[in-house]
């Protein structure tokens, strides 16, 4: 069972509530929207398209800024039971694990991408899709409401974390800097997360052993029929994006694994999906990233990806995005 390309429906209430104060207001924009503002259901996802089109209607009535307060408040229960295997893990870095692991539950339209160095854990967020509407500040959404959800567990220690956005022009910027500080950082093209590294071994104070195995086990039960599956599944597309583009084979990866190819062939099928699919989708991520925001050349993307000839990587974007890599650079320019 793969996730539906959208959000959980109970984020849009949220949001909904908060920004939306008139009744007779909030329901013809949930109406106009498809949504039915007397039921909305935690358990279900609201198509991508619906989400974008009520962020804009919402953009369109609403103070800048008004996506802020909303986006940092978010409790962990509003994450569902990903929030709640990330908020009473043991330690910051077991909740950092649960995070990348159990994403696609939350976020299904892009992945997060972590990297861990001896000085810094980085949480970079990579779009799935390139999407028409409001992307942006949906993006900018996703990254405050991971931020809040990090900064519970941190408390006092909330100011280790930074958040790092695209230097684009937003009106509401003086609002963010209000709210974030020193913490913000308004400049390249990424939107990301970054902790000291140190910062994992922390306590969570938010920790019970019992609720973060059963929300654990329930995200396994989500993310698949088999949690043996689901979770062979997750663990190979982390590795591959965590390779950056030297995507290994699949006997490299078994071995990474701890079984044989064989094995890890029949896992992966039983799951719906096969490691070329996976090396494909990750190339297609990575590929969208690095030509919406490196400032590498074609033939240096292309090699880092694996494509020894150019063509070959040209013909690729045209099929995962229906148009060449020039266009793709030249569109972010």
């Amino acid at each position: 069972m793969r996730p539906t390309l959208g959000l959980p429906a109970i984020y849009v209430a949220h949001f909904a509530d908060a920004v939306l104060g008139d009744p007779q207001q909030h329901g013809d924009l949930m109406r106009a929207c498809g949504l039915d503002p007397g039921h909305i259901d935690p358990e279900k996802h609201i198509p991508l398209e619906q989400v974008l089109a009520l962020v804009a209607a919402i953009d369109a009535q609403a103070r800048p800024g008004w996506h802020i307060g909303p986006a940092l408040s978010l409790e962990a229960a509003h994450h569902g039971p990903v929030g709640i295997a990330v908020g009473s893990a043991p330690t910051l870095g077991r909740a950092l694990d649960a995070l990348a692991r159990f994403e696609p539950l939350r976020f299904s339209v892009a992945a997060l991408h972590c990297r861990l160095d001896d000085r810094v854990w980085r949480a970079r967020v990579l779009p799935l899709i390139d999407p028409e509407g409001p992307w942006e500040l949906l993006l900018e959404i996703h990254l405050l409401s991971l931020a809040g959800l990090l900064g519970r567990l941190l408390g006092a220690h909330s100011r280790l974390l930074s958040l790092h956005m695209p230097a684009l022009y937003r009106p509401w910027r003086s609002a963010l800097t209000s709210r974030l500080g020193s913490r913000l950082r308004l400049r390249g093209r990424h939107y990301e997360l970054q902790l000291p590294a140190d910062s994992l071994a922390l306590p969570s104070r938010l920790a019970s052993a019992d609720i973060h195995g059963d929300a654990m086990a329930r995200c396994e039960r989500l993310l698949g029929q088999e949690a043996d599956t689901a979770s062979i599944t997750a663990q190979v597309q982390a590795r591959l994006l965590a390779t950056a583009g030297a995507l290994p084979g699949i006997e490299h990866m078994a071995r990474e694994l701890c079984c044989s190819s064989r094995t890890l062939t029949r896992r992966l099928s039983a799951a719906g999906t096969s490691y070329r699919q996976l090396v494909d989708n990750t190339r297609r991520v990575l590929a969208a990233d690095l030509l919406r925001c490196s400032d590498q050349t074609l033939g240096e993307i292309a090699d880092q990806l694996g494509y020894r000839d150019p063509a070959n990587f040209g013909r690729a974007c045209r099929r995962w995005f229906g148009r060449s890599p020039g266009a793709l650079q030249r569109r972010r320019d």
